[in-house]
């Protein structure tokens, strides 16, 4: 939407005499020149980009207390709801929302375009569990504030996301490892799912691309955190056809010239027709490391993944999956997860299975049908374990960026969830 556009256009239009130059004069405007599309207001001289979401869900059924099967690891958690048990103290309920609004306004410079990017955002929430409050609550803030300028070289400052590259690092395949789960997907610089560098934070960044798939960063960020402000972070990448790489390096506390934080952050994909292969690692100076191995093989109606990974807590996993596409309408999906949670401790083992089926029913409905059982030995801090799951779910999807989903879950440990999500994205 080019408001300036429009309003040209329709003062052109009533006049037939300067109808015939329309073309000429509507390529003036300045979204254009800079190539920028989607929903725009325009001036002389600035291009105002505007994009936002809105999302909602609400939760209900009797779920409050949290399965911790071997303490606390990731076997607590599987699919989203089978940590999940029945507390048998009433009703839980929970509804949430939160919104974005991103407006990004552009010029043209002598070093390139010239940005001033602002995001708010915003939550509401509340939590009966138990029948009874357990959380409220809400906020708007700035969620990105700061500006920027260049074109092959990118000059920014401002709060802004870390200059980090976390890529290459995911399992391949329909479901993550136990272990991937616990820390956000991938590998993580420690045990907090990423640390305080994988954040938006005061910063003052360059980037540059160096051509041939080669780029470069630096950046001293965290300078709003207090005492421990101000990381130096270093960054090399590299994207081509068949191979996709990074080196992420980061050294904290350098403001009081103290340096007592410092990791690293690295991965690689290469891609061969119907093969992909894949390996990261993350490590600090602590000791703490996360790494995982990972492949996949794609053909023409199956695709077949798997991953192993492990970390400095004596913590390892695997995970194997299969997708399956019957028809253009049903998918089949399989998958099994092992997880060791302390390769010191005998019998803490657990095994998963899961199942999945998609059945795409019209063009804007897919309905999913999911279930899978966890075993837990007897050496796990909570004894051994047997707990069946199931989830029947279906996504509407009508167009014009609205999604909506409901689902059934329930575990045999009498546990119920029932769940309602709706969210629309606007550019």
């Amino acid at each position: 939407m080019k408001l300036h556009t429009l309003f040209l256009s329709t003062a052109l239009l009533s006049t037939p005499a300067y109808a015939a130059d329309l073309g000429v004069l509507t390529s003036l405007d300045i979204c254009d020149e800079l190539g920028l599309s989607g929903l725009t207001l325009s001036s002389d001289t600035n291009c105002l980009q505007v994009t936002g979401s809105v999302y909602y869900e609400f939760y209900w059924g009797d779920y409050g207390d949290t399965v911790d099967l071997a303490g606390a690891n990731p076997l607590a958690y599987s699919g989203d709801f089978l940590a999940i048990d029945d507390n048998g103290a009433g009703e839980d309920w929970e509804t949430y929302v939160e919104t974005y609004l991103k407006f990004v306004g552009t010029a043209a410079s002598d070093f390139g375009p010239a940005k001033a990017v602002v995001e708010i955002y915003g939550y509401e929430e509340l939590g009966i569990l138990n029948e009874a409050f357990d959380y409220g609550g809400g906020s708007v803030e700035f969620d990105y504030a700061y500006v920027s300028v260049g074109d092959t070289t990118v000059v920014s400052a401002g709060l802004q996301d870390s200059i980090a590259n976390l890529d290459d690092d995911e399992a391949f395949g329909w479901i993550q490892s136990f272990l991937s789960d616990d820390v956000g997907d991938g590998v993580a610089f420690d045990n907090a799912a990423g640390g305080v560098y994988d954040t938006d934070d005061h910063s003052i960044q360059i980037v540059s691309d160096l051509g041939n798939g080669v780029k470069v960063g630096g950046a001293l960020e965290a300078l709003n955190t207090g005492a421990d402000a101000g990381s130096a972070i270093g960054v090399i990448s590299y994207g081509g056809e068949t191979i996709s790489a990074h080196f992420t390096a980061v050294a904290g506390e350098i403001l009081d010239g103290s340096l007592d934080d410092f990791a690293i952050h690295t991965g690689v994909t290469a891609t061969f027709d119907k093969f992909k292969a894949r390996a990261a690692l993350a490590a600090n100076d602590t000791g703490w490391w996360n790494g995982i191995i990972s492949g996949e093989a794609k053909f023409d109606m199956f695709a077949l993944a798997a991953a192993v990974d492990a970390n400095a807590e004596r913590e390892w996993s695997a995970v194997g999956s299969a997708t399956i596409d019957i028809t253009e309408e049903i998918v089949l999906k399989g998958a099994v997860r092992y997880l060791d949670s302390d390769t010191a401790i005998a019998d803490d083992e657990g095994l998963e299975v899961r199942l999945r089926a998609e059945y795409k029913a019209t063009e804007a409905l897919t309905l999913a049908f999911e279930g899978g059982n966890i075993w837990v030995g007897a050496g796990a801090v909570n004894g051994s374990q047997s707990i069946f799951d199931g989830l029947v779910e279906a996504t509407w999807a009508p167009g014009g960026g609205f999604e909506a989903t409901s689902a059934v879950a329930a575990n045999s440990l009498g546990a119920y969830k029932v769940s309602f999500t709706a969210s629309k994205d606007f550019e």
